[in-house]
């Protein structure tokens, strides 16, 4: 089977593992059939255009009371009834292809929500190894995390404090690197051209981790806008070794 080397594509990609599917959350082609359905049994659901990145273009679709509430960008409107919100997404999506995908109750950071990209590169030996780890935390007003959005870069360990022990999360931390590295090891086989991966994840508030993402062309620069440069150091370093 051919997988598209894009959203829908890597979903489908990753589903063919029966131990990532479980970190996955549930997704769709967007249509009006299949965001109805998500949204009544998730109540919160992302829009995310099939071919898209940086956080651009991404709706948040959620029942509001007795109606619905369309997000995108700082701007949210209101409606009363789905046929009117799925008209209003239609006309602001256009011709682009996008997916529906369940909204995972992420975690929060002194009341912004926060997700975590993992930079996964072939070292030396040329096997798959997690060279950074780096956390995403939303503008306020914002429903994206990514960094070209306004998301702002912040060392994972500062986020997760609040949720995990200090000395649980050298572990919990080597939890999420393991999932980054099957999940590149996984894409590989598959998409096997790319030197590199950048998984996103979100946690919830049960602590588990979801692949809300995986980027075949990740952007190491957030890495530099962190104060430590060491991670981002290393990337350009195992840079150079897929080069040769």
């Amino acid at each position: 089977m051919v997988y598209w080397n894009n959203k829908l594509g890597k979903y489908k990609a990753l589903l063919t593992n029966e131990q990532l599917a479980l970190n996955l959350p549930p997704t769709n082609l967007a249509t009006e059939a299949t965001v109805e359905r998500m949204l009544g049994k998730y109540h919160v659901v992302y829009l995310k255009p099939s071919h898209g990145t940086g956080g651009h273009g991404i709706f948040k679709l959620s029942r509001a009371n007795a109606g619905y509430r369309l997000e995108n960008g700082t701007r949210s409107r209101s409606f009363s009834t789905f046929k009117g919100t799925y008209v209003a997404f239609q006309k602001a999506k256009g011709k682009k292809t996008y997916l529906v995908q369940k909204g995972i109750p992420l975690l929060q950071y002194q009341g912004l929500p926060f997700d975590l990209r993992i930079m996964v590169q072939r070292n030396r030996t040329r096997k798959w190894e997690v060279t950074g780890i780096v956390g995403r935390l939303a503008m306020p007003n914002k429903i994206v995390t990514n960094y070209h959005s306004g998301g702002r870069p912040m060392p994972a360990g500062k986020l997760l404090s609040p949720f995990i022990p200090k000395k649980e999360q050298v572990s919990y931390v080597q939890l999420l690197k393991d999932l980054g590295v099957r999940t590149s090891k996984h894409m590989s086989r598959i998409f096997p051209n790319f030197r590199s991966y950048g998984v996103d994840i979100g946690i919830d508030k049960e602590m588990k981790p979801w692949i809300i993402e995986v980027n075949t062309r990740p952007d190491k620069y957030i890495f530099n806008a962190l104060s430590d440069k060491r991670m981002y150091r290393k990337i350009l370093l195992y840079e150079r070794f897929t080069l040769k």
